[in-house]
Parts: structure tokens; sequence; C-alpha cells
């Protein structure tokens, strides 16, 4: 054996040493959950940190997942890890999961599928034993392919951070901010992929070998043996280049993410269920500070920021400039609407707004032109030969007084309800006005109609009908507001 070969075990020891003294922040006797699939890379991390507990003693549980998705061969992992752990004298938890249906059920690709979950697991793991920490073995490889594979989807600055020695673990959405947080180390960060091959090799540690890291069916296993080949061809150093755009993104980033943090902190107001962003200082920002504020009230909201892409991002930043009422629909389930000072985020089936006005009962007239008042709203009624003050209010309505006539009232919808929404020539079912609206089915009862004597004049709150339009033989401009009192009753 060569001299460098005997001196390579220590050496790669006492660099995970000098990483956890220098780099981590965790004080010895620390309780620390190691993430180990089986592989190399992880089994390398497993017993680096099991052999320097005289240096830096550790609380180590082994964790591991099954996801069922190989067969025997999962299970055969398992019993693996178990075993190692078993003979190190370290706790171990291995429990199961079905990738596969939650790949379904999400509709995410196996890989997305794979991290989300088995993230989740090493989150309970570590909540379950009072653990502060979570090592994986993450290798220098690792940094070089999630660089890459961030830059072809475009992810952005934040994207091109790829993986990074120690972070924060994300909150899961019920979970209180105000609470200790999670953190997750990679200390082999430093080392390469060959050499925890080696280290295993010189130790005499078998490890699993995985099939499916060889199928080019997924995105990571094209970049490490198909296109990052070919980059090292044409530039030796590309890794080294890899790393170093990495840690220059990580610095922007860390100016754009604290210019976020002073807008989100002035300008943001969070509720159980939806975000308020004030108009005015989202719109003095920069497009990169005005993304971070939009993501984070995403994830806010609905939990996470899966299916978001660029391009949502971008729509959600124009309802800036435009007119009240505006909103956009994202395929998370989270609807931005812009209102007249602020933007509203709000998850699409919990919309705070739709149960503003409850529509009576029984119909009730309206005083025209008066005031009528039902249950927490006063519904003021003027008529005028001027022109439309048009605001953008959607609790306000202008409409022509000739067509719609004195003899008005509001009610509750009915079966069969149809009108003709503003801008069509036919006339549609109502139902089918709401569904296509995305009004949650639940509150579709509570909103307003106000008729005329022959048809639905206005749907309080989302359209008038195009027959009472305000045109240019108008002769007098009904104008329709519902105004809010707690205190009223029905007249």
């Amino acid at each position: 054996m060569r001299s460098a070969d005997r001196s390579f075990p220590s050496d790669l020891e006492h660099r995970v040493l000098a990483f956890m003294r220098t780099c981590c922040g965790i004080s010895a006797k620390a309780h620390v959950i190691v993430a180990v699939s089986g592989g190399a890379d992880s089994l390398c991390l497993l017993h680096v940190l099991h052999r320097l507990a005289d240096e830096f003693p550790l609380e180590i549980h082994v964790a591991h997942l099954d996801h069922m998705l190989r067969g025997n061969a999962s299970g055969d992992d398992a019993a693996f890890v178990s075993g190692q752990a078993h003979d190190l004298g370290l706790p171990c938890t291995v429990e199961s999961r079905d990738i596969a249906a939650y790949r379904s059920l999400h509709r995410c690709s196996i890989e997305e599928a794979a991290r989300e979950v088995r993230y989740q697991f090493l989150r309970e793991v570590a909540c379950r034993y009072g653990a502060g920490i979570i090592m994986t073995g993450h290798t220098r490889d690792d940094a070089v392919e999630t660089v890459m594979l961030h830059l072809v989807r475009g992810s952005g600055i934040h994207g091109l951070r790829g993986l990074e020695p120690v972070n924060a673990f994300p909150l899961a959405p019920e979970e209180d901010e105000d609470r200790d947080v999670l953190q997750i180390i990679r200390p082999l960060l430093s080392v390469t992929r060959e050499e925890t091959l080696r280290y295993c090799r010189l130790r005499g540690l078998t490890h699993c070998e995985d099939a499916s890291n060889e199928s080019l069916d997924f995105l990571r296993n094209r970049m490490r043996l198909e296109v990052l080949p070919v980059l090292r061809q044409l530039n030796p150093r590309c890794d080294e280049a890899l790393l170093r755009l990495a840690v220059a993104a990580a610095e922007d980033d860390d100016h754009i993410i604290a210019a976020a943090n002073e807008v989100w902190a002035h300008s943001v107001a969070v509720s159980k269920s939806c975000v308020r962003i004030d108009v005015q200082q989202f719109a003095d920002s920069s497009p990169a500070v005005q993304a971070r504020v939009v993501r984070r009230a995403i994830i806010g909201v609905a939990g996470s920021a899966r299916d978001v892409a660029t391009s949502h991002i971008v729509s959600v930043r124009s309802l800036a400039g435009m007119r009240p009422g505006k909103q956009v629909d994202l395929p998370c389930g989270v609807v931005w609407r812009r209102e007249e000072a602020t933007l509203l985020a709000f998850r699409r089936d919990d919309d705070p707004n739709a149960e503003v006005i409850m529509a009576p009962e029984q119909p009730v007239a309206l005083a025209v032109p008066g005031e009528t008042r039902i249950p927490g709203w006063r519904i003021v009624a003027t008529c005028h030969g001027g022109p439309c003050d048009a605001t953008g209010n959607e609790l306000v309505a202008y409409l022509d007084l000739g067509r719609t006539g004195s003899k008005l009232s509001v009610r509750r919808r009915k079966p069969g309800d149809r009108f003709r929404p503003l801008g069509m020539q036919l006339e549609k079912k109502l139902q089918d006005f709401l569904v296509d609206a995305k009004v949650p089915s639940r509150f579709r009862d509570s909103i307003p109609l106000v008729t005329s004597e022959s048809h639905i004049v206005w749907v309080t709150g989302w359209r008038i009908d195009d027959r009472v339009k305000v045109g240019p033989h108008t002769q007098e401009v009904l104008r329709l507001e519902f105004v809010r009192d707690p205190l009223s009753h029905a007249s």
C-alpha cells in the first residue's frame, strides 16, 4: 500500500473534524440525526463521525428511509443500514414510505417526491428524538451537480447557491417560527465522491450499490453521466468554476434576501389564511426583491412554491400596476388579487372576502334612490346624469337606470338563475359563471344578486349584466354601493 493511501483515512477524518469545529458552530454532545442510505457517501460520513467520537463526541442517531421503489433491494439496504448501526452501537430508525403514491398524489417527478418525503421523514425523526441537527453525506460532486441542475432549470440566483455546508431546515407550514431552528449540515461538501469510495475501501467497508444511480431516466444521473463529462472536456476546471459561481451567487443572494426582509417587515401583514402587501412599498422595490417577497408569501399561504415558475412570479408582480379587482390564479392553489392599496394572497378555497356580504334569506326591495339595509351592510343607490367615477371597487356598480328601472331588489341565487355577463352577447347559467370565476362552492349562496323585474342586473362583487351597462345613449346613471355597516339590520 502506498504511503499516501495509508495516511488518507486520517486525512479525510481530520478535514471533517476541522469542518465541524470551524463551520458548524455546534458543540460536543449535540444530538445529531445522520441520514444513511447505505451508499458509500453516507456510510463514509457515519464511520468518520463514529471514529471522531473521542475528538468531537456527538449523540448520533442513524436514520434510514426505504423508498419502496426497488423491490427486495430496498429492503436489503434497510437491513444493511440497521446492521451497521447495531455494529457501531448506535440507535437507528428505519421506516418505509410509498414514494410512488406520494408522487401520484402531488403530481411531481419521482426525484422531487423522494426528496420531499425523505426530508419529511428526517424532520420527524429529529423532532421525535429531540435532535437539532440533521447530517447528510452530500459531497463536492453533489454540490457541482446541483448547481448545474438549477442552472438548466433557470432557477435564478437563489438556486445557483446550490448545496451549502449549513442550512436552516425549512419550517413546516404548521410550525412556529419562534421555535428552535432545525439545522441541516453537510460535513462532506469538500470531499469528492471518489474519496468516499476510497475511504470505504481502505477501511474495509462494504457499501450498498443502488442500480438506479446508473439509470438515465433521472435528470441528475444524466447530468452526472452525460453532461458534466462533456463540460470537463471543455474546461478541466469546470467543477471549480461552478463552485465559484455558487459562492458568488450566495453573496448576491444574501444582499437580495436582506432587502426583501426589510420590505417584508414594513409592508406585509400576515394572518392565518392570507398575506397582504402594501402596493406602494412593493412597487417601489426592485424586481428581484419583489420576486422574493412574492415567493415568501406563496410559501406562507400554500406551504410550498412547487409548480410556481418565474412567469407566475412576473404575473403577480404585474398586478401592482393594474386596477383593483384584477387577480392571478396560480397552479399551487394560491390566488393573488389587486385591492385598493394592497396585494392580497390567499388559498383558492379560502377567499377572505368571499363572506363579506351575506345575501338576505328573502328578497329585499331597494330604495332607488335611497339607502337600504341588510345584515352587516348598507346599500346606497344614487342617480345622476354625469359620467361614471369608476374606482375599481368591486362593491360599486354603475348601471343604466333606463334599462334597470327603479324596481330593484337584492336576493340569494335560485336554481336556474341566468344572466348575461358584461362583455357577452348570450346568457350564461349563474352556476357556470361562478364556477368559471373560481368562487368556492360554499360561498356561492352568500353572494347577493341585485335583480330587476326581468333579470339579474348585478352579481355583487363580480359582474354586472351586459344589458344594463352604461353606454353612449345612457341618460341617467344608477350608482349602487355596498357599504359595510356591522350595526345595520334588514329593513
